[in-house]
């Protein structure tokens, strides 16, 4: 908990730290809780919106040019497997003699002795590596849809061209007659320890590496970028609720993922531009617990906000809630959150994308 004296004394000051405020409720989401869900129930746009975001964000990367690169010299040497299968000849033999099948056959063509089972062998490209790599491409190549959609007026016209080459380029390599037959779908556990104990894992990264960054598509300043300034409100005054309950009763420290919102224990928050069965809001017990009116004057989504509930005119009104919650007196507002920012690592490349573009 940090020093009260620190601690925000009105709602103005709540105001400015919102953008810090929407990267931690960001980085309270709790491991395993799928990133595009998440993010939609937080900033209210909707799931296909953020995939055309996740798309578009793809192909910009360095990784997809990285992958795109080096499809040249890496269709020319895709992993193969050999499949067997039973073929029936007449008066040929094209491979080991299946006796068995083949006494059957002929016992069902009326003793026909010309009749022969046999093991064929043929090459495939349907191989686990050649599935990820497949998977890799067609997310790229979905960037060239998303341009056309509402998102894609958000980036600039420099990048469009850009990013419509890198999605083009990504269904051209997914279109080589090699990748025709081979489906992305989803790996197996059996799949992935295959992938990751194989050989060719060192020849693997470029595409491991898209599929890493479509799973976790997101980092804090991508989600600030997508938002709103009223959300980024929102968010600060929902973040400060939930540190001065969590004073006066024991919340888990990591936002689930359920009917479409948000839960951390008893507490709950949905966007009001979001649908799903979750009260709308921040809400204790399913109780909304409202932000002044003039908090989010001119937000296009106001009319969703709930008018039934606790209003909260002022920060003290939140902290006579945990004073009445916990039978104690919770002091000046204090937070229990650490306060930080959103942490730099591999994807913080693609932040400067959607924060730039989307501006406040």
């Amino acid at each position: 908990m940090t020093d009260s004296s620190a601690a925000p004394t009105s709602f103005a000051e709540l105001r400015d730290d919102a953008g810090s405020a929407t990267a931690q409720l960001w980085q309270r989401r709790a491991r395993g809780v799928h990133a595009t869900s998440y993010a939609a129930a937080l900033i209210g746009d909707d799931v296909a919106t953020l995939t055309d975001a996740v798309s578009i964000t793809l192909a910009a990367s360095s990784e997809a040019a990285a992958l795109l690169d080096g499809m040249e010299f890496r269709v020319r040497t895709l992993p193969t497997t050999v499949h067997t299968s039973a073929e029936r000849c007449v008066n040929s033999v094209r491979g080991p003699i299946l006796w068995s099948e083949t006494i059957t056959a002929r016992a069902n063509a009326l003793g026909n002795d010309d009749v022969f089972v046999c093991a064929t062998t043929s090459r495939s490209f349907d191989t686990v590596e050649n599935r990820v790599l497949v998977g890799a491409l067609e997310a790229i190549a979905r960037a060239g849809r998303a341009l056309r959609g509402p998102t894609g007026q958000k980036v600039p016209a420099d990048a469009v061209e850009q990013i419509a080459s890198a999605a083009e380029e990504a269904a051209h390599w997914r279109r080589h007659p090699r990748l025709t037959d081979v489906s992305a779908g989803r790996l197996s556990g059996r799949d992935m320890s295959r992938l990751r104990g194989g050989h060719r894992l060192a020849r693997m990264a470029d595409v491991l590496a898209i599929r890493q960054r479509a799973a976790e598509p997101f980092v804090a300043e991508d989600v600030i970028g997508l938002s709103d300034r009223w959300t980024r409100r929102y968010h600060a005054f929902a973040l400060h609720v939930l540190d001065v309950l969590s004073a006066s009763i024991r919340l888990p420290s990591t936002f689930s993922f359920s009917d479409e919102g948000l839960w951390c224990g008893p507490v709950s928050w949905r966007h009001p531009k979001a649908p799903g069965g979750t009260p709308a809001g921040i809400c204790y017990r399913g109780v909304p617990l409202l932000p002044p009116n003039d908090m989010l004057v001119g937000a296009p989504w106001s009319g969703s906000v709930p008018t039934d509930g606790v209003r909260i005119m002022g920060v003290e009104d939140i902290d006579r809630i945990g004073e009445q919650l916990g039978g104690r007196p919770i002091g000046g507002g204090a937070r229990t959150s650490n306060g930080t920012q959103a942490s730099s690592g591999p994807q913080a490349s693609m932040s400067s994308s959607w924060s730039s573009w989307s501006g406040s």
